[in-house]
């Protein structure tokens, strides 16, 4: 009897609901067609594994680990307009801190993560038994080991303590949770395996490896995984166990402690991570991958813009990309049309949905309104009426008589009734970041792919662990760097609330703001936006003032442990 696999071609999937690690194909066929030649092999074990990420990153509806990343920070929200957007509370509970365990949006996350893990583990089974005679499958295997773990890496980072399976023979009944200092060195351990043994290839640039895991996304990887080594390697027992990581500064302008600092610096100097052949601590570890990266080809792109072009595939800045385009990829990516008001976007052909924009703490690190404006604001968003230098002409604002102008200091959790119509219309800047795909042939996909890392990241990290290891001065030179390529005035002097603010500008709307914040204890902070009291829609609930700084990971989603009575609550939850 032939035995029989799981075939990309026709996209079959192993399907996690919850934490199960059931495969559920779609459709089989043998094996002895499958694995004839080095090719096929490939793509029937490593292909469909990426051909099935789709939008782990950025959902079409907002279930997606930028979501989580990016809305729930004190950067970026999705205000209610007066009954446009409340979508049952979702959005405002996300950026108030309401971590509900039975919203979807967490346990789609979930999901996704563990679907990938999944088709992972069934493919490095399957693979490993034909290495011995087909040598050259090893470095399949080793690329799938890398890409799980980069899976592992998000579920670290989100839920914190989450269950380790690395075999397609495990069931669903047996998985139990791993503290999360376990999942990070299994992480770190399995990238420094690996990376010797992947492509020193341009993930970024179509060819070979276009959208693969090579080099440079392993190590960016590791950098972030060392980063944020003190929060991965606290092991949660209790609700206080990121006590540490609760900010002092209630005020609303949400500034970085250095006393707070010099503890986490501390602590990263006494985490030790073996990485090619040496071991280094964390901050060490930091600056090691960011060289490593650059001696692998990668650079500052000479026009900050370009990197989120259309066709922006040629960046020489960009470390890992999700392909995307109107013909061959197809996903659909809502962002642009989510942000863009309607009249705005339908003056360039296209739908918008006036809803996600930028805080008001967002606007003034970018220093919207003063003298000290940072030039990468027109860059990153929309503000007042340049909006008109695109579409060539003035609209109306859809409530009003009145022309469309953006209004950054006016935006507001939710907007009762009563409030000038305007306003609700026009609040808050609107992303501007990727450029607008005029030329796509379809409504919601666009012909620029999706940044997930790049090199002014890397620099960023490493200015950041220069900083921590008392470096000043080298720390300094790297923000400096990062800076002029934008057209922005060096820096004098450097704080560490200077790099947090630095991260913000540079990487607006790019996924990295919650991690950040809880690495500068800051996360928990009350901002100029949210605050105990701030009106919200009456189907989200208050802002949730954590002051055990639990809410530094999400909660453990219901459907999940309904599934495995094994698995417990992250502590702080109810459940």
């Amino acid at each position: 009897m032939k035995k029989y696999i799981l075939g990309s071609l026709l996209l079959s999937t192993a399907l996690l609901t919850g934490c199960s690690l059931d495969e559920t194909p779609k459709s089989k066929f043998s094996e002895e067609e499958a694995f004839k030649s080095p090719t096929l092999t490939y793509v029937n074990t490593v292909a469909n594994v990426y051909s099935a990420i789709g939008n782990c990153w950025y959902g079409s509806d907002g279930s997606a680990i930028h979501t989580l990343q990016e809305f729930s920070s004190d950067a970026t929200m999705l205000p209610g307009r007066q009954g446009d957007w409340v979508d049952g509370g979702k959005w405002q509970n996300i950026f108030l801190h309401n971590f509900e365990s039975s919203v979807d949006t967490y346990n789609n996350v979930w999901n996704n993560i563990y679907r990938i893990i999944g088709l992972c583990n069934t493919s490095i089974d399957k693979l490993n038994q034909f290495v011995t005679v087909n040598p050259e499958y090893a470095d399949y295997v080793y690329e799938l080991r890398a890409l799980r773990a980069l899976f592992y890496y998000n579920a670290m980072d989100l839920f914190g303590q989450v269950p380790l399976v690395t075999s397609s023979e495990v069931s669903a009944s047996s998985v139990s949770q791993s503290n999360r200092s376990a999942i990070f060195d299994f992480v770190t351990k399995e990238l420094a395996e690996c990376i010797p043994h992947l492509s020193d290839g341009k993930c970024q640039n179509k060819g070979e490896y276009y959208g693969r895991v090579t080099q440079a996304v392993a190590y960016m990887c590791m950098a972030k995984c060392a980063i944020n080594a003190p929060v991965f390697t606290i092991d949660d027992t209790s609700p206080t166990s990121y006590q540490a990581f609760v900010g002092t500064d209630l005020s609303g302008a949400c500034k970085a402690s250095e006393a707070q600092g010099a503890t986490v610096s501390a602590k990263g100097k006494s985490i030790m991570i073996n990485l090619d052949g040496e071991s280094r601590n964390a901050w060490q570890t930091v600056i090691y991958c960011a060289d490593k990266i650059k001696a692998l080809g990668y650079s500052l792109q000479p026009e900050y813009a370009a990197n989120f072009a259309v066709n922006n595939d040629a960046s020489v800045e960009n470390i890992w990309t999700r392909p995307n385009d109107d013909k061959i990829y197809k996903i659909d990516d809502y962002n642009i049309v989510r942000t863009l008001h309607y009249n705005h976007a339908g003056a360039i052909g296209y739908q918008g949905w006036n809803g996600a924009c930028a805080s008001v703490r967002e606007m003034r690190v970018h220093g919207y309104g003063t003298p000290d404006v940072d030039p990468r604001l027109a860059l990153n968003f929309y503000t007042d009426k340049d909006y008109m230098a695109g579409t060539g002409q003035a609209v109306n604002d859809g409530a009003t008589d009145k022309d469309l102008e953006y209004m950054p200091l006016a935006v507001r959790v939710d907007f009762p009734a009563g409030s000038d119509p305007h306003a609700v219309k026009c609040a808050g800047a609107r992303m501007k970041k990727y450029e607008f795909d005029k030329g796509t042939t379809g409504q919601y996909c666009f012909n620029n792919d999706l940044v997930i890392w790049r090199f002014a990241d890397a620099l960023l990290l490493k200015a950041e662990a220069e900083y921590r290891l008392g470096d000043a001065a080298s720390a300094l030179a790297t923000v400096n760097e990062v800076r002029q390529r934008s057209g922005a005035k060096d820096r004098t002097a450097l704080t560490l609330n200077d790099i947090l603010d630095e991260r913000m500008i540079e990487l607006a709307w790019e996924g990295t703001r919650r991690q950040d914040q809880i690495r500068f204890c800051t996360f928990t902070q009350p901002t100029a936006d949210r605050y105990v009291g701030v009106t919200h829609n009456a189907s989200a609930g208050n802002y949730n003032d954590d002051k055990q700084g639990y809410t530094c990971v999400y909660p453990i989603p219901y459907a999940v442990l309904n599934l495995n009575e094994s698995l417990k609550q992250n502590p702080g939850y109810s459940k």
